[in-house]
């Protein structure tokens, strides 16, 4: 089952109506709902109490619907570029987070055992500068893509938590809400 896209914490129960973004309570559903991307059509409203259970069984089939939509339709090269324009920061921040689900960059900060010392009286020798890296393995594209997606759902929490609040967010908020857009259509 799907987890939670807002807290990533719990199964998904919820689906937005806007945007499709999964979630798994009122309280998600409703801090969701501050960054959603508004609807096409007003007069279809729906408010977060309103959000209806998912069947569990459906999920997969949407998500799977939604990535081949989103793969035929790629999104609009002029509304990206205006948000580039605004907010300068927004693609280098966006290329650093790709520059790090790349082989290279997951080899570059690989631990090295040049930096292992090995200190009379230690049973082994200990690796001071990446220690908590030890047992990550060898690089693989899933692992490249779950590296971006945790620094994405790290910059989209901080958003909507409170404590990115520069320009830079407001940028990132408008970019997850166009994707979220032409995922969501």
């Amino acid at each position: 089952m799907p987890v939670c896209e807002v807290c990533s914490k719990e199964p998904s129960k919820y689906k937005c109506p806007t945007c499709g973004l999964l979630s798994c309570s009122l309280g998600c559903t409703k801090s969701h709902k501050i960054y959603c991307a508004p609807k096409q059509d007003p007069a279809a409203e729906d408010s977060a109490e309103n959000a209806q259970p998912e069947d569990p069984g459906n999920l997969a089939k949407q998500e799977d619907n939604t990535t081949q939509s989103k793969e035929q339709e790629p999104l609009p090269k002029a509304e990206i570029q205006k948000l580039f324009a605004e907010y300068p920061n927004l693609r280098s921040r966006l290329r650093e987070i790709y520059k790090t689900t790349l082989e290279e960059e997951w080899n570059a900060t690989a631990p090295d055992s040049k930096h292992s010392t090995y200190h009379r009286g230690d049973r082994q020798a200990h690796n001071h500068h990446h220690h908590h890296n030890n047992n990550r393995g060898t690089w693989t594209a899933e692992k490249g893509f779950n590296r971006g997606v945790a620094k994405i759902r790290r910059w989209r929490e901080g958003c909507e938590g409170g404590e990115c609040t520069d320009a830079d967010a407001e940028g990132f908020v408008k970019f997850m809400a166009l994707v979220a857009g032409e995922r969501g259509g």
